[in-house]
């Protein structure tokens, strides 16, 4: 292999022709790569905060619901155990009116009984002696009335 002038024009044409090269088109060229690869650097930091923000406003979103939720549970077996407590109350309450309220009654009606035995008990000569007179067809009258025989025949 010749090295001449040739060879040596070539090479420092190729020095050149790289220098230029390098200085209009690859340098250019890598500060446009390496602004979009500091501009996709930033954009991805800046989507790992704002993923991450989700991330935290979802957790503290699902804490407060499931909070609210327990919350209102809470609040709805109180107030139905309220309800329920209220419920029996009245309940009693009804019993207990309904209980004096028949007792009432029954004395009212034991002490009507007892009036209607007093009242038979001094008509009994008379519908005795009625009775007679219709079976018999003529008045007998009854002159002797044993008061134990009347009483425990009405009871």
């Amino acid at each position: 292999m010749e090295f001449n002038a040739t060879f040596l024009v070539s090479m420092i044409s190729f020095l050149i022709f790289t220098f230029i090269m390098n200085m209009i088109f690859y340098k250019p060229l890598g500060n446009i790569i390496s602004e979009r690869q500091g501009f996709i650097d930033e954009t991805t930091k800046v989507a790992r905060n704002m993923s991450d923000e989700a991330d935290r406003i979802t957790a503290d979103r699902e804490f407060k619901l499931n909070k609210a939720h327990d919350d209102a549970k809470k609040l709805i077996n109180d107030k139905v155990t309220i309800a329920k407590d209220d419920a029996q109350k009245r309940t009693d309450e009804a019993k207990k009116l309904s209980s004096e309220n028949i007792l009432a009654a029954k004395n009212e009606l034991y002490s009507q009984a007892e009036q209607t035995k007093e009242a038979l008990k001094g008509n009994i000569k008379e519908l005795a002696e009625n009775i007679s007179q219709k079976i018999l067809g003529e008045y007998t009258p009854i002159n002797d009335v044993n008061s134990e025989v009347i009483n425990k025949v009405i009871s």
